[in-house]
């Protein structure tokens, strides 16, 4: 027998297992013998009626000579499974240690997230989270807000994700399912993080206004953590530029993200906010003066010179992940405004590789919008 399976599995890999080995040539039993497991578990794995290991994922890629695209849609699930398992089961059992388990459950899924794209662990966040809304029921008095401020980071990360998908409604509920639960908590990080959420999410409805406003308030409050604060900065100076506002106002904003960053640098960042590295910065930087770069060389220069450095720093585990590739479309923008067509056509193909490979249909649109916008030919 196979050991138990604890991991992430791609929608695609039952199909993807299935094409590879008829591409090969293989039927089950000669491709059972070749991984040294039963011909059974092979038709279970390419029914999805059985979850695969990392290590049969490994031995099947191997010898279906897939060099590692089948191994790249299965991860192992963040450790705290099985405390989460325990707490279902007996709600009335949950304590401040498990409280924590499932803070550092999240933990990894985000990090999981990076690597593999949102796809993959939509399914899995929302089951946790349905758990989490039973504990919620059943929590004691005095462990309820903790445990609502464990759930609302949860949902605000189920916010992220829908946003990721391109799924506008329900990115709509979880960010407003996240707001009531920080409120409730108290925790302003939160609270600020989920209002910076949703002036994202208006920004890609192209609703400036609002962009702009949930920008302002989600850094009104002074004790937000500073690198939370530097990135709302950011991202109202990045609306201002793309409203057409006068370029004394946009640079007035980029100042005081710059100045909020390197106040950052010196606080604990929040473990919603890791992302908020110099790179990080670098590239949201960068993805504003771009949009002054449309009417000014020195600015798209600036931008240019920042989102290099900041793709460039970019981690080999994210490399993959969905929002790289949005910094890339911004990248490729800035090079075909600096003239340097080809050059952009290659940063484009990088981004719809990962759109591709993750599923995301957002960022797939925003390679095809920015393809007709710069009226580029056929990219590499």
């Amino acid at each position: 027998m196979p050991p138990r399976a604890s991991t992430i599995i791609d929608p695609r890999f039952a199909a993807e297992l299935r094409r590879l080995r008829e591409r090969r040539g293989l039927s089950l039993r000669q491709l059972a013998i070749e991984v040294n497991y039963g011909k059974s578990l092979i038709h279970q794995l390419e029914t999805g009626k059985t979850r695969p290991t990392v290590d049969i994922v490994v031995r099947l890629d191997d010898a279906l000579e897939a060099h590692g695209a089948l191994a790249a849609l299965v991860a192992d699930a963040p450790d705290g499974g099985e405390r989460l398992a325990f707490v279902t089961a007996h709600p009335r059992r949950i304590d401040r240690c498990a409280a924590d388990a499932l803070a550092g459950l999240l933990a990894g899924y985000r990090r999981l997230e990076d690597a593999i794209g949102s796809g993959p662990i939509m399914g899995p966040v929302h089951a946790h989270l349905d758990t989490l809304a039973d504990l919620l029921r059943e929590a004691r008095d005095d462990l309820r807000p903790r445990i609502i401020d464990v759930a609302g980071q949860w949902a605000q990360f189920a916010g992220w994700l829908s946003i990721a998908r391109g799924d506008e409604r329900a990115a709509t509920v979880w960010n407003a399912r996240a707001l009531q639960w920080a409120t409730e908590a108290d925790n302003t990080d939160l609270i600020a993080t989920v209002l910076s959420f949703q002036g994202h999410q208006a920004e890609l409805r192209h609703d400036l206004p609002t962009m702009i406003e949930l920008s302002r308030e989600s850094r009104r409050d002074q004790s937000v953590n500073a690198a939370l604060r530097a990135y709302c900065a950011g991202q109202e100076a990045r609306g201002l530029a793309m409203a057409g506002a006068t370029s004394a106002d946009v640079v007035a904003r980029l100042s005081e993200a710059s100045d909020l960053s390197a106040q950052a640098a010196e606080e604990p960042l929040s473990p919603w906010g890791y992302w908020y590295t110099p790179s990080f910065f670098a590239v949201q930087q960068g993805s504003v003066w771009r949009y002054l770069g449309a009417a000014d060389s020195r600015a798209n220069d600036r931008a240019l010179e920042l989102l290099t450095v900041g793709v460039a720093g970019v981690s080999e585990d994210a490399g993959g992940a969905e929002w790289h590739g949005r910094n890339l479309v911004h990248l490729a923008v800035t090079q075909a405004q600096a003239g340097d067509a080809a050059a952009a056509r290659e940063t484009l193909a990088a981004a719809d590789a990962i759109a591709l490979a993750t599923a995301s249909r957002e960022l797939a649109r925003q390679v095809t919008e920015a393809v007709h916008h710069l009226r580029l030919s056929a990219m590499p």
